[in-house]
């Protein structure tokens, strides 16, 4: 248990003799202001003198009396100012907590605030009709960082990618890279007015024309794992597919397309040093009949009504500004009704909570579909969201123009061989999800002080050199030893022994804030 833990503990059972309990009041505790009012500190008697009628002050005094610690671990307790009540750890335990982390990092494995809850987290999840690109990046960065954060805290962390597999973007890949193939052979077929035009659409063209059908086969060869037994090759090769008729040649070339990208997101993932525990595909929520059975219980939950022959859910009931279609009027389901049926199955699957990382034009997508778990009986706090903002690219001190749909944009990938998976996660980070960003390309490129990344390296090496320099000289023994340890008397030293060991406390915080 983490010293934070401990002081938590004492005052919660402080504080059932004035009858309260764990869950009616927030305990904080943390680093205080002011370095000389000890090493940690809490406004626990400020935040609830007034539900008790009590003076802060009073109060504090009061509560410090009850608190019981091991001398060995709390030197003391003081109280200051209105009411807080400041913490002094003893010498000896500092040493403790530093040799736990300097041996195996023991201090982290003492993190148990997730106390094994399973978290779903959602992230990236773009649109199988090109390659990923930044604001996806952006996601990866931070829904990685967050699945290993809870991780470490005692969370089981589940990290999924939702591949919409099935709905009119992949029908207009199908088409767009048909009608690209069909003009390379030299066939007058007009390209979709709404169509991809990017490069990559005329590069996979430009392959596909020369495979065999045994050579496409063997491409589905790469999706030999559980997650995507889905993705299969569609029979026979162009020469076949352009002979079908349109809607048949277009289903052909959009499973092919859909496969080849799928093929190059999961390799671009794997390259930004992103994890997947599942790839949930759409597709699988209309086979097995999920999308169907969501829509009766929205039904029988009395959420939807029947208009201009459309099913809508009654969304304004839940806070959204007005109600959404969630069957057409020719009977096909939307995207929307999908989504919902897709956060309930995660909710069936057990996880006690759900985060979502979505880019910035879903702003509006939080209330409908938190409104939609609330009418399928989901807990109010289960699905939490984050929004990522929009990523803009700075060279030369100009924004480059980006556009997906007229392929005008920065690739994950091209990033990677730009400024490298390392810098990019860290500039990405720097910054809270729902700020915009402008990476300055010029900036992560340079190597100089100017440049974080470079210069939290470059501090990285110089304490190896500075550590390994002093063990040379017999100033310092790297193996792990409190008598050394605990001659440590500087001011200095101490103050960073106390930053060093904060370092539990801080991951924990991060999890739980997400930031």
């Amino acid at each position: 248990m983490i010293i934070h833990d401990i002081i938590r503990e004492e005052i919660g059972r402080c504080l059932e003799s004035y009858g309260f309990f764990e869950e009616d009041i927030e305990v904080a505790v943390e680093k205080p202001r002011d370095k000389s009012h000890g090493d940690l500190s809490t406004n626990i008697a400020m935040v609830s003198a007034k539900r008790l009628d009590r003076k802060p002050r009073e109060l504090a005094g009061e509560l410090a009396a009850k608190l019981s610690f091991d001398h060995d671990v709390i030197e003391s307790v003081e109280i200051a100012g209105p009411g807080f009540i400041n913490f002094r750890l003893a010498p000896a335990y500092l040493v403790d907590l530093l040799l736990d982390l300097w041996v195996d990092e023991g201090a982290l494995h003492d993190i148990r605030t997730g106390r094994g809850r399973r978290i779903n987290v959602e992230f990236i999840s773009a649109n199988p009709t090109g390659p990923l690109n930044v604001v996806s990046a952006r996601a990866g960065a931070f829904g990685s960082t967050l699945v290993r954060l809870l991780d470490a805290v005692g969370y089981d962390a589940h990290a999924e990618y939702y591949v919409n597999d099935a709905g009119h973007q992949v029908h207009l890949l199908g088409k767009s890279l048909r009608a690209r193939t069909m003009e390379m052979l030299g066939r007058t077929v007009p390209f979709p007015a709404d169509g991809y035009k990017g490069r990559y659409i005329t590069l996979m063209a430009e392959e596909l024309i020369g495979l065999s059908s045994k050579a496409i086969q063997e491409q589905a060869g790469v999706f030999n794992d559980e997650s995507f037994q889905r993705v299969t090759a569609p029979a026979g090769n162009t020469d076949d597919w352009v002979a079908l008729p349109e809607d048949e040649s277009t289903t052909c070339f959009a499973k092919y397309a859909l496969m080849k990208i799928l093929t190059w997101q999961r390799q671009t993932c794997r390259r930004f040093g992103l994890r997947f525990d599942t790839w949930y595909f759409e597709s699988e929520l209309h086979e097995t009949k999920r999308v169907e059975r969501t829509l009766d219980r929205l039904r029988q939950a009395g959420a939807t009504y029947v208009q201009d022959d459309a099913t809508w859910f009654r969304s304004t009931a839940y806070g959204d500004e007005k109600d959404r279609v969630i069957v057409r009027s020719g009977g096909t389901p939307t995207y929307f009704l999908a989504d919902v049926a897709y956060h309930y199955h995660k909710y069936q699957r057990g996880f006690e909570r759900a985060i979502d990382f979505l880019g910035p034009d879903h702003h509006g997508h939080i209330p409908r579909m938190q409104g939609a778990m609330t009418a399928l009986g989901v807990p109010e706090d289960w699905l939490e969201v984050q929004i990522l903002q929009q990523v803009n690219f700075v060279e030369n001190g100009r924004p480059i123009d980006m556009s997906k749909r007229e392929g005008q944009f920065v690739t994950m990938d091209s990033l990677c061989d730009d400024v490298g998976a390392d810098v990019a996660k860290y500039i990405f980070l720097t910054r809270k999800p729902n700020s915009h960003l402008d990476f300055d390309l010029d900036l992560a490129r340079e190597q100089s002080n100017e440049n974080p990344v470079y210069y939290v390296k470059y501090a990285h090496a110089r304490i190896c050199s500075v550590l390994q320099k002093a063990a040379e000289a017999g100033w310092f023994d790297l193996s792990p030893a409190p008598e050394p340890l605990a001659r440590l008397g500087d001011p200095s030293e101490r103050s960073l022994v106390r930053e060093l060991i904060r370092l539990p406390e801080i991951i924990a915080g991060a999890a739980e804030s997400r930031e």
